[in-house]
């Protein structure tokens, strides 16, 4: 594959806009809010989320996080820091954490760009897909969680068993 026939996206100063200029093919609902903030709604499996995409630009980082939007607010205890604690170990990218000023939990993965001149379709689709997969597969297990007194333990396993066979 020679060099120009790759799916190179032209340089861009904020990958904000790079994002926004190429999200088309994803069925989302860009919301900009600032030069350096991005939100996105989309349709997950679960729910309707909204993704926020901030650009650090000392740092040279793309924030990317979600929040749970439950209607009754997650009451910090310590069996959802070790529920949080326990999914972590769980996921390759990214982490979930608890904000205290919103009540709810929030999942996040950053991008760094240092060094980056620009940046490919493929990139863009492979940070959001990440996003969205993580989000989508905990959900329950935070849904449930935050709905009744169950054994966070037991939530945790019995929701990450590998299932096999047809239905």
């Amino acid at each position: 594959m020679d060099f120009f026939s790759q799916n190179k996206i032209v340089s861009y100063a904020n990958p904000i806009d790079c994002i926004e200029d190429h999200i088309y093919k994803f069925d989302v609902e860009p919301l900009r809010y600032s030069a350096d903030h991005l939100g996105l709604k989309f349709n997950g499996s679960w729910s309707k989320y909204e993704i926020a995409i901030v650009w650090n630009e000392t740092n040279k980082i793309i924030n990317l996080s979600a929040c749970y939007d439950f209607k009754k607010k997650t009451k910090i205890t310590k069996e959802v820091y070790s529920l949080i604690s326990s999914i972590n170990e769980k996921i390759d990218l990214g982490y979930f954490h608890y904000c205290s000023q919103h009540k709810t939990i929030f999942f996040r993965y950053q991008v760094s760009t240092k060094g980056l001149n620009y940046m490919t379709l493929e990139q863009i689709e492979n940070f959001l897909s990440v996003v969205v997969k993580e989000f989508d597969r905990f959900f329950p297990i935070f849904l449930v969680s935050s709905s009744k007194k169950n054994d966070e333990k037991l939530i945790l396993r019995n929701s990450l068993l590998d299932t096999s066979g047809i239905a």
